[in-house]
């Protein structure tokens, strides 16, 4: 039997190590990920931001939107929201994937905000019945206390494929574009002098909540192990967490390089790509199975289930406004 997952947009979660609020970005983290209601309306909507609002209901391919615009069946809808679950309709039996501005980070002395865009084919139909929309989220924050840095965390969840056993995944594929750039349009590629000279502090990746309950493996804050590929950082403070290993592995040209750290129960294992990843395409599904052959009982077991998979970037400040834009993404988790 084979379960197939193919996600074309952007998508999970992210802590943040390092050597500034990095204890504090963990528990932000997860604070923007696993806590429920995650995905609830936010009461306090319009709190501390620029550009928050849009209260209404977003689910369900753009209603709900602070704006929308169509243009040959297709419509871009734009969120603003701080908190809301977005998931488009398809027709076929595609996979369902759930989006969130969640901004979840704001405080009372928080400047700047930020919305996402999403794209939808007005028919609900897709190249393939695992595409999903493209989207795009442009933000500025000011810079934010070190007890609470994080100021939002966008991203895109797996859903309905979720929890199962590690040692039943044949293939975890992945095929991501995305990139960074100055201003409210995706930029073709990303400058690393322009993310430094105007302080942008920001980090893209994927995350992963293992367990040996698959119930638990759902929870992010219950989960035993917590499972990342990063494939960028950006400005101080937003290192991985924990303590660089001696552990290596190079993918289709892409060098991860594994930090482990433990926080209260949980474990946090990293692979960061060495050097900015901004296009990735191959089976991943090794940076799993390498953790459960290290030695130690620090790792997952091959019996363990993941019981979460995500894509996101993890908004902490930016000097201008600035674009992460996600034009391409498939997951595909075969067993």
């Amino acid at each position: 039997m084979a379960l197939s997952l193919i996600v074309n947009a952007g998508l999970a979660a992210i802590p943040i190590g390092g050597c500034l609020g990095t204890l504090f970005g963990i528990d932000a983290h997860r604070a923007a990920n696993g806590q429920r209601p995650l995905f609830a309306p936010d009461p306090n909507e319009n709190k501390g931001t620029d550009a928050g609002g849009g209260g209404q209901d977003s689910t369900g391919g753009g209603s709900g939107g602070n704006g929308s615009t169509t243009n040959n069946g297709i419509t871009n809808t734009q969120y603003c929201q701080h908190s809301y679950g977005i998931s488009p309709p398809r027709k076929g039996d595609g996979e369902t994937f759930t989006l969130n501005p969640n901004q979840w980070g704001l405080t009372d002395g928080t400047t700047g905000g930020l919305c996402m865009n999403v794209t939808t084919y007005n028919n609900m139909t897709y190249p393939t019945e695992y595409t999903a929309p493209d989207f795009s989220v442009t933000w500025k924050f000011n810079r934010g206390p070190d007890t609470q840095p994080v100021r939002a965390f966008p991203n895109i969840m797996v859903e309905e494929v979720l929890p199962v056993e590690l040692d039943k995944i044949q293939e975890l594929f992945l095929n991501l574009h995305w990139s960074y750039g100055l201003g409210n349009e995706i930029a073709e590629s990303t400058s690393e002098s322009d993310m430094t000279s105007n302080e942008v502090r920001t980090n893209v990746a994927i995350d992963m909540f293992f367990d040996s309950d698959k119930e638990t493996a759902q929870n992010s804050t219950a989960a035993q192990f917590e499972v990342m590929v990063w494939f960028a950082t950006f400005g101080v403070g937003t290192d991985p967490y924990g303590t660089k290993t001696s552990t290596t592995r190079t993918l289709n040209g892409t060098e991860f390089n594994l930090y482990s750290g433990t926080r209260d129960s949980q474990t946090i294992l990293t692979w960061a790509a060495a050097d900015i990843t901004e296009e990735f395409r191959g089976d991943i599904y090794p940076l799993i199975t390498d953790l459960y052959k290290l030695d130690g009982g620090l790792y997952p077991a091959s019996s363990d289930y993941l019981g979460y998979f995500g894509f996101g970037t993890e908004a902490f400040s930016s000097d201008k406004e600035i674009t992460f834009g996600v034009t391409d993404l498939e997951v595909n988790i075969k067993t």
